[in-house]
């Protein structure tokens, strides 16, 4: 039985022995905090009863207490899913990377962030852009902000293809383009830089360096392609001795 009199220190000596109807009564000690429910939360197993009561009580009003419930995997997923949308976007790009959690969580909380893209600060999306995967990065590659792609190509997550995916693109603007062509991971990549050479937005002096370094079959090929700007075309054939 968990004694009512026990102060705060106390009860948080005795979280990691609580179980069953004690875990319950935790909800409404005098002494619990906050602080108890979040630590109590972290524990991988706990009975669905007390994660029910959890939901059902006046702790779940705060946005911590609903970002460790929506996280924990055993959660219900009914009220893990009403719990989503009242998540910060930190906590919802943590989550859409949780694969403890139901699919179905991590899904709606993919939604929710994707929808709050178009009002978030610059700032905001920089940071998001570092530590975004998913669908999530892949939407960001769409964004026109150089800070904002600068950020995504200092992702772990971001591979080649999203890359060539930004430099692809004939809207891509030249200051983005530029950032990728002096990219110090990137900028190595052949197929970067031949894209790079690709797009009419990529400024010259910036991709001057990749028509000397292109080895002479590759030279040849887009010193004869009509899709390669004329500009690069002739500095491809002045380098070929053309």
């Amino acid at each position: 039985m968990l004694e009512r009199s026990l102060t705060e220190e106390q009860l948080w000596s005795k979280l990691p022995t609580l179980q069953g109807e004690d875990l319950v009564a935790l909800l409404a000690h005098p002494s619990a905090s906050q602080r108890h429910i979040i630590k109590v939360l972290q524990r991988r197993e706990l009975p669905e009863v007390f994660l029910r009561r959890v939901a059902g009580s006046e702790w779940i009003r705060s946005t911590r207490i609903k970002f460790f419930f929506v996280n924990h995997p055993g959660a219900p997923l009914a009220e893990a899913m009403n719990f989503v949308k009242f998540l910060f976007w930190r906590d919802l790009n943590y989550t859409t990377m949780n694969f403890l959690v139901a699919t179905e969580v991590r899904h709606l909380a993919e939604s929710v962030l994707i929808q709050r893209l178009q009002s978030m600060a610059v700032g905001e999306k920089i940071t998001l852009a570092r530590q975004a995967g998913g669908q999530i990065l892949k939407r960001l590659r769409h964004e026109k902000d150089p800070r904002v792609v600068s950020g995504l190509l200092e992702n772990p997550r971001i591979v080649e293809d999203d890359v060539l995916f930004i430099v692809n693109q004939a809207r891509t603007p030249a200051p983005i383009l530029e950032s990728i062509a002096r990219d110090a991971k990137w900028a190595t990549r052949r197929e970067v830089q031949v894209s790079l050479l690709r797009n009419g937005n990529t400024p010259l002096s910036a991709v001057i360096g990749f028509v000397r370094r292109l080895p002479a079959p590759q030279a040849r090929m887009l010193a004869d392609d009509p899709k390669v700007p004329v500009a690069v075309r002739r500095m491809l054939k002045t380098r070929l001795g053309g």
